[in-house]
């Protein structure tokens, strides 16, 4: 068959190669690869930034965000049948702590787990894959052309839900919320936050009028372009924020979200950063604010499968509220084939996909 992968650690390594076909136990499913969605952590693994290939091999195959197809189902699995679509999580647990063990690897607190297509898995950028019924979502027909961006939602939903649980230390009921960034996941985030009631407003780079902007409006959100205003004026238009999402994949974002939360607020940072960037901070006043306002700063990264299935059904509530919106997230579809053009980042893409089968 054929699989992107990359040499973990050296620059640019992409390639399409030949591979066998995954061979599957009785415990396990082999999937068809129909499409794989394109993020920057794909493009940082390409870059050689991080990514660790599976014990004994030499490559690792690209991909977190899929949608396939069941091909073959082992003769000990149950509720999964051929023909049926699934999309697999991404982080697999480690074997030692609490945890993981418990259904949490989102959480992992040795570091010792494993993730499609970055971390010791292969991924999903191949014709096919196989993978452990416990983490394959089935999907229904209706989300099919829509599942690939299960993955993202999930993490959306991961950073809603562990906002409310860690604000559970008092009374929070947030009204105004900032996203920075207006790629994949600051567009679904911010959906899923106006479906919640809060007024958003979408901070980007971007130039007004354009697809993103567009995109924005059209869920009843504000679009803010820091082509024109800065943060901190943009922070002083819009007034009290309880809820800041940095997902710009700029970490000097992270820290001028900081300097602009209100009391009892909460920033959740979900860019993954891979490069050596540096830069100065008020730290005094930072910290003095965190601490006097009683404000929250935690980081997320992955999923858990609860996330996956809250995902699911506010995939289907967009596509019912917003019909347009979604099929717009997809600004490119390349062909297996044209993979190096799938790596590549043009800034004004949305969603790339990869197109297997």
């Amino acid at each position: 068959m054929k699989a992107i992968a990359v040499i973990p650690g050296e620059k640019n390594s992409a390639r399409l190669l030949d591979v066998p076909v995954p061979d599957i136990d009785d415990n396990e499913v082999l999937v068809r690869s129909v499409r794989a969605g394109v993020c920057s952590t794909d493009r940082e693994v390409h870059k050689g930034l991080y990514g660790t290939a599976p014990s004994g091999e030499d490559y690792l195959i690209l991909g977190h965000e899929s949608f396939g197809v069941v091909e073959f189902v082992g003769r000990n699995v149950s509720g999964f049948k051929k023909g049926q679509y699934v999309v697999r999580t991404v982080r697999r647990p480690c074997s030692a702590c609490d945890n993981c063990s418990s259904g949490a690897s989102d959480v992992c607190s040795t570091g010792n787990f494993s993730e499609s297509g970055i971390k010791e898995l292969h991924g999903c950028m191949a014709e096919y894959f196989k993978d452990d019924p416990n983490y394959l979502i089935p999907v229904p027909a209706e989300l099919a052309d829509l599942s690939v961006l299960l993955e993202p939602m999930s993490v959306v939903e991961k950073v809603l839900r562990q906002s409310y649980l860690i604000q559970r230390r008092l009374e929070w009921k947030p009204k105004n919320a900032m996203i920075i960034g207006a790629g994949p996941i600051g567009l679904l985030q911010a959906m899923l936050l106006v479906e919640n009631g809060m007024t958003v407003n979408v901070v980007a780079r971007s130039p007004p009028f354009n697809l993103k902007s567009k995109l924005v409006a059209s869920i009843g959100a504000r679009y803010i372009s820091t082509s024109y205003q800065s943060l901190d004026e943009a922070v002083r238009d819009i007034g009290h924020l309880d809820l800041i999402v940095e997902a710009s994949g700029n970490s000097t974002m992270a820290f001028a979200a900081m300097e602009n939360l209100e009391n009892n607020g909460v920033l959740c940072l979900t860019s993954i950063t891979g490069g050596k960037m540096e830069t100065v901070v008020a730290s005094d006043k930072i910290n003095l604010d965190l601490v006097l306002g009683n404000k929250v700063v935690f980081g997320t990264v992955n999923a858990n499968i609860v996330d996956y299935q809250n995902g699911l059904r506010s995939l289907e509530k967009f596509a019912n509220r917003w019909p347009d919106v979604l099929p717009a997230m997809f600004t490119r579809r390349v062909p297996l084939q044209q993979y190096a053009f799938a790596l590549e980042n043009f800034s004004e893409d949305i969603k790339t996909t990869i197109e297997i089968s």
